[in-house]
């Protein structure tokens, strides 16, 4: 049995201090770019500003993003993949088909009262890239979304909703949710208290409408 060295042990834990501490920083920037968004909109921040904001030049910034859409895109990146984490638990989270369609209506608009400024990037603003994927990848990021229509599909098998065209259903279930999320983080009288009484009713009505 081969025994690492003391040397060897110092270089394997001084390598693995200098990963984390890449992640670590990579993890600043993309919160940092967020933020900045947030402030002052996709076209008013920089990637200057972003190394301001973490303490860093802009150069360190490029050692990691070739450019802001680049850095924007890893933004959705990141934060798509936990949607469609939540999306997937709200999926798994029950058996019962009308009850799953309303899980996955609920973790939508939970994701986008909790991610504001990320749901506006994703949905409002560039949404170019919910139809890019990164390298190796088999799917775009809006694939995600597939997952609504796969609801609507095994109800529709299971008798029960009502029968009709997969799209137009998916589609309409999105607007939905999409605009209680759109409502309650750009108009300023939608409190939590009304964003969290309107989601209520208007999952009942989607339910309702979508009964056979």
């Amino acid at each position: 049995m081969i025994t690492r060295t003391r040397t060897q042990r110092t270089r394997d834990a001084s390598r693995q201090r200098r990963e984390q501490q890449k992640e670590d920083l990579r993890e600043a920037i993309l919160a940092a770019a967020a933020d900045l968004f947030l402030e002052h909109g996709y076209e008013g921040f920089s990637l200057r500003q972003v190394a301001e904001q973490i303490g860093y030049s802009p150069t360190t910034i490029y050692l990691y993003f070739d450019d802001k859409a680049d850095l924007m895109f890893a933004v959705v990146d990141d934060a798509y993949t936990d949607f469609s984490r939540r999306l997937q638990a709200a999926y798994d989270s029950t058996g019962d088909p009308l009850a799953r369609i309303r899980a996955l209506g609920q973790a939508y608009v939970d994701f986008g009262l909790a991610n504001p400024a990320i749901y506006q990037l994703i949905f409002m603003h560039r949404t170019d890239f919910l139809t890019k994927w990164r390298k190796g990848e088999e799917r775009p990021r809006g694939m995600a979304l597939l997952i609504l229509q796969r609801a609507v599909a095994e109800a529709q098998q299971a008798g029960a909703v009502r029968e009709g065209d997969l799209q137009p259903l998916g589609d309409s279930l999105w607007s939905m949710v999409h605009g209680l999320v759109s409502l309650s983080i750009s108009m300023p009288m939608f409190d939590p208290a009304r964003s969290r009484a309107a989601t209520e009713v208007a999952l009942d009505l989607m339910i309702d409408a979508l009964r056979r």
